[in-house]
């Protein structure tokens, strides 16, 4: 009797027998949804939150729900609780999420280390978001031009522990350096307040914060700016009253990226550092709202692992970076 069979792209391919569990092949067909998707899942099950997915893998938001919707239709139900701007991931979707992290960090490293050698990148760099986004990436290719032969691969990540996860050479975080690592601060940041040339030029003499919202993001942890420590630090434990009044009514936008956007269109303050808004002051889209100014507790530093040497390509990457933060206005 022959062997049952299925048709795929017009190819006859056999199984052993004609019971869909004896096919030991049957793995193979089932098909996959593309890498991208996977990511982006893993992402928001672990944010919960689709803004912060995109921003961390440089997409757009739609882009994530996209993926999101795409899987939860390939697999045949829902993944996700929905509750406002969060998404709850439902049991299975941790579970599966906790086994696609591990599958697929275990794919990608075998397929790596396939490659032939001249083929990975001689330099890893890990970066905040926020680092990256308003201060290294417009730089970036000052620095290619200049070492053509470096093969650089940039990483977002706000993990402290990215060096060895990701098996990066370097690493610019906020934060000190961990045990088992050395390194030195970008630059001294200071923390002061912005707004848009508009609203800068219809502030009174006096009071001049009751003009307009305090504004700040969800995340503001990620780029260590409080509010509520820096008018503590300047003003006292209590302040003038009325600034505590107005500290309650702070608008609370998604991210860095929203807030700065409210900023530039003068609907309220921002609370920043020095590295963050560097090209926004040079370009004249935001000014300095008042002459208060505190140094920064914490700076972006430039992290590698102790007790290993580092490679041309990081000491030329190090000492191009020094010189483009030597540029920074205190």
């Amino acid at each position: 009797m022959p062997l049952p069979y299925f048709v795929e792209g017009g190819k006859r391919m056999e199984t052993k027998s004609g019971h869909p569990d004896h096919d030991e092949n049957r793995w193979m067909r089932r098909g996959l949804p593309p890498w991208p998707v996977l990511i982006s899942f893993i992402g928001v099950v672990e944010s919960g939150n689709v803004t912060k997915t995109a921003l961390r893998l440089n997409l757009t938001q739609s882009a994530v729900s996209h993926h999101i919707a795409q899987l939860e239709r390939f697999i045949g139900d829902r993944l996700f609780e929905r509750s406002g701007k969060m998404l709850k991931p439902t049991a299975k979707a941790k579970v599966l999420a906790a086994e696609l992290r591990v599958g697929l960090r275990a794919l990608s490293d075998r397929v790596e280390e396939a490659r032939p050698s001249p083929g990975r990148p001689d330099l890893h760099v890990v970066v905040a978001p926020e680092l990256y986004r308003h201060w290294l990436e417009p730089r970036l290719n000052v620095f290619l031009i200049s070492h053509p032969h470096v093969r650089l691969r940039i990483s977002q990540d706000y993990r402290r522990d990215a060096l060895v996860e990701d098996d990066a050479d370097l690493h610019l975080r906020l934060g000190r350096p961990m045990a088992g690592e050395v390194g030195t601060p970008l630059c001294a940041d200071s923390e002061f307040v912005v707004c848009s040339p508009g609203l800068a030029k219809s502030l009174p003499p006096k009071q001049a914060f009751a003009v307009a919202p305090f504004l700040t993001h969800a995340d503001a942890y990620h780029t260590s700016l409080d509010w509520r420590r820096w008018l503590s630090e300047l003003f006292g434990v209590n302040g003038e009253r009325w600034l505590q009044d107005h500290l309650a009514k702070t608008v609370v936008l998604e991210n860095f990226e929203e807030m700065l956007a409210a900023c530039r269109k003068g609907e309220g303050f921002a609370l920043v550092r020095t590295i963050l808004v560097a090209d926004e002051i040079a370009s004249g889209r935001l000014v300095r709202a008042v002459t208060e100014t505190l140094a920064a507790d914490v700076n972006y530093s430039l992290v590698h692992r102790s007790g290993i040497g580092l490679s041309s390509a990081a000491q030329s990457f190090i000492g191009w970076l020094d010189a483009e933060a030597a540029r920074l206005e205190p």
